[in-house]
């Protein structure tokens, strides 16, 4: 038979997160055992006092805002973890192609994250693309976006939503009252 105890931090926090199944009734005990088997987690978004994440990630007043029309434009150099929302527009000129990038450059190599590529030849073709996007950059990472004629602009809004540890930046201005 396994050892039982109480403990009345755990009790308490039981009772006040479940009210249910402890208030008024007998004394809540706890069985040890050699395996430990999680029931629930008494942290801060379970309990309900964290933010949730589609309020967490939302474009604030730091927001920023990346254009790039023929050229090649930086988002974000700090390392963290960032969301992006892509926005592209384009027209075809017949050639050449059209093509749009988003990059993480280490400063020695680069790798393309997103792409829009128009092959087309035929003149005034028109479109649109619009995408959400969550990226990491570490240290010495610069993320930028590009595109290789006057006939396609692409827009980067973007803002961190956590540092390079993984803790969360809360919307500028925020806090829980």
């Amino acid at each position: 038979m396994p050892f039982q105890f109480r403990k009345e931090a755990i009790e308490e926090n039981l009772n006040s997160n479940f009210p249910s199944q402890g208030q008024g009734n007998p004394p809540l005990y706890y069985s040890l055992s050699e395996v430990v088997v999680p029931t629930y987690s008494i942290n801060e978004v379970a309990e309900g006092s964290g933010l949730p994440e589609n309020l967490q990630t939302a474009f604030d007043f730091s927001t920023n805002r990346a254009l790039a029309n023929n050229a090649t434009v930086t988002i974000a150099n700090t390392p963290g973890f960032y969301k992006l929302l892509i926005n592209l527009y384009f027209e075809t000129l017949g050639a050449p192609a059209v093509v749009a990038d988003i990059l993480i450059d280490t400063g020695i190599s680069n790798k393309v994250i997103y792409q829009f590529y128009e092959a087309t030849s035929t003149a005034g073709l028109q479109g649109i693309d619009s995408q959400y996007m969550t990226v990491f950059l570490r240290s010495g990472d610069t993320l930028t976006c590009s595109t290789n004629n006057t006939a396609a602009s692409i827009v980067v809004t973007s803002r961190q939503i956590a540092d390079s540890n993984g803790n969360l930046v809360n919307p500028l201005g925020f806090s829980f009252a």
